[in-house]
């Protein structure tokens, strides 16, 4: 595995306290996937067992959103770049896709099984506690940002923050 993919993997928040040597660990699992710009990565609804890290280009992370006419439309909900990573949830079992995930540039992305990892895991469990850890943290604030925007929701659909 090329030094580029221990760098990049040492940029990743869901990696974060790894060693070199674990982060080479990591890589040795890591099968390499070429998408072009406008290819879907996966669906939302989908099943999965991969987590993905971006090496190299840009993916736009969507869901479904009621319109005010009531059909469905894709919003886009956030963009990631190279080093970070997406569909981690799978790490915790069983979950389909939550979002649509789509290539907004040619894009190389590092690609880990979760059987892979669980194996990993049973051979070096520090590794397992870490990424854990870092996907606890992750998940804890995302839950309090998802809460303040549906508080603030809340609050403008009862008038409470148009009044002065």
């Amino acid at each position: 595995m090329n030094k580029s993919v221990v760098e990049n993997l040492r940029r990743v928040e869901l990696l974060g306290g790894l060693s070199d040597e674990e982060l080479l660990q990591i890589a040795t699992i890591c099968k390499v996937r070429r998408l072009g710009a406008g290819q879907i990565v996966f669906n939302e609804g989908d099943e999965g067992d991969e987590l993905f890290i971006i090496h190299e280009g840009c993916v736009r992370i969507a869901i479904n959103t009621r319109t005010s006419n009531g059909s469905f439309a894709p919003s886009t909900i956030n963009m990631l770049y190279s080093g970070q990573s997406f569909g981690e949830m799978v790490l915790l079992g069983g979950a389909t896709r939550s979002a649509t995930v789509s290539c907004v540039d040619p894009c190389v992305l590092l690609v880990i099984r979760e059987r892979d990892f669980a194996a990993l895991c049973d051979r070096n469990p520090r590794i397992g506690y870490l990424v854990m850890r870092n996907m606890a943290a992750d998940l804890a604030y995302k839950l309090r940002s998802s809460n303040l925007l549906l508080r603030g929701n809340i609050r403008w659909q009862q008038g409470e923050l148009g009044k002065r």
